[in-house]
């Protein structure tokens, strides 16, 4: 396809269980001018032949196969291989209405915006049985100048933090991320749509916050999904979603009282780099875990995270001490002692 309105880029990993509904969901789209990407990122159950499957039936599906890199390298492709006006991820166990993209594609070009973010109904399985669905949105539709995003934002991460930032949900205009060389951080394990979702705000001129509910997510319990590489913290990317949170702060003129409510929600983000710790302490020797520690304690957000909360967060400071002073069994005791998993 040479010229296309709308690219959908899916990401697919071993999700034979519920890569047909996600497909057939795609391709009954009551808007047709689409392509559609699949990205099989080194799948090794039937996901691939599936995907080839689709394609002989729709030429509108491109089918990209690649070594299993991560779901970062995987939409990173889509991206490179997308000649859509507009791009739209979907993730390969979800689903989206027939008109999930007539109705985002109407909205970004009736409001000549970048970005349309909409909620997302969530269901949650474990061996097969639903454990619980959530809905997560906004009751009425929001347009949002770059210059007034301070005045929504603290309302937004209140209501819908998983849907504003993650990149599901989402129509974007094409030309802001490849302008900007904006791609997904393939470093990142966790929180990388959060990352890539906060660098797009802060180029983008307006964004609009839909009220429409037209995705369905599925969660699988104990599933990892999209390989993870095996690492025994989340260090990096804490930190880097913190930093590109303060780069956002900055360009809203350093809001104090969004910056205060920011920083409180990071005092459960940095807690859960050391419930991960705390749970691969099994799997790593004491040297290993020693050199996360310290790697923690010299990293450069996490100690001005610190510095911000120190009249809140004592515990961290301590456990900052004790690691300066390479007194690293007595700092594990107090964060197992502290630190609940």
């Amino acid at each position: 396809m040479e010229n296309v309105e709308v690219s959908i880029i899916v990401p697919v990993y071993n999700n034979e269980k519920y890569l047909r509904q996600c497909l057939d969901s795609i391709t009954n789209q009551t808007f047709k001018d689409i392509e559609i990407i699949l990205v099989d990122d080194g799948s090794t159950d039937n996901s691939a032949s599936i995907c080839e499957e689709y394609a002989k039936e729709d030429s509108r599906i491109i089918v990209v196969h690649s070594q299993n890199k991560g779901v970062s390298h995987a939409r990173n492709i889509g991206i490179n291989q997308s000649k859509g006006k507009y791009i739209i991820f979907c993730d390969s166990d979800d689903r989206i209405e027939d008109d999930f993209v007539e109705v985002h594609y109407q909205i970004i070009n009736s409001q000549n915006v970048d970005i349309v973010c909409s909620g997302i109904y969530r269901n949650f399985y474990k061996d097969g049985n639903l454990q619980k669905s959530e809905i997560a949105g906004v009751p009425q539709n929001l347009y949002i100048d770059k210059g007034n995003l301070d005045k929504y934002l603290k309302y937004i991460l209140e209501t819908m933090e998983g849907p504003f930032l993650s990149s599901c949900m989402k129509i974007y205009k094409s030309e802001v991320i490849k302008k900007n060389k904006l791609y997904f951080d393939e470093n990142m394990i966790f929180h990388e749509d959060y990352d890539f979702n906060v660098r797009f705000l802060t180029l983008a001129d307006n964004i609009y916050i839909s009220k429409e509910i037209k995705y369905y997510y599925t969660g699988i319990i104990n599933n990892g999904g999209i390989k993870k590489r095996n690492k025994a913290n989340v260090i990096y990317e804490i930190s880097r979603y913190h930093y590109k949170l303060n780069l956002l702060l900055k360009s809203l003129n350093n809001n104090e009282e969004l910056k205060d409510y920011i920083e409180l929600r990071f005092i459960d983000y940095y807690k859960l780099v050391f419930q991960r710790l705390l749970i691969s302490l099994n799997n790593i020797s004491k040297s290993e875990r020693n050199a996360i520690l310290l790697q923690l304690s010299q990293d450069e957000e996490f100690c001005k995270f610190l510095e911000f909360n120190k009249n809140r967060i004592r515990l961290y400071r301590y456990i900052k001490l004790l690691i300066d002073k390479r007194i690293y069994s007595l700092a594990m005791f107090l964060i197992k002692k502290r630190i609940s998993i």
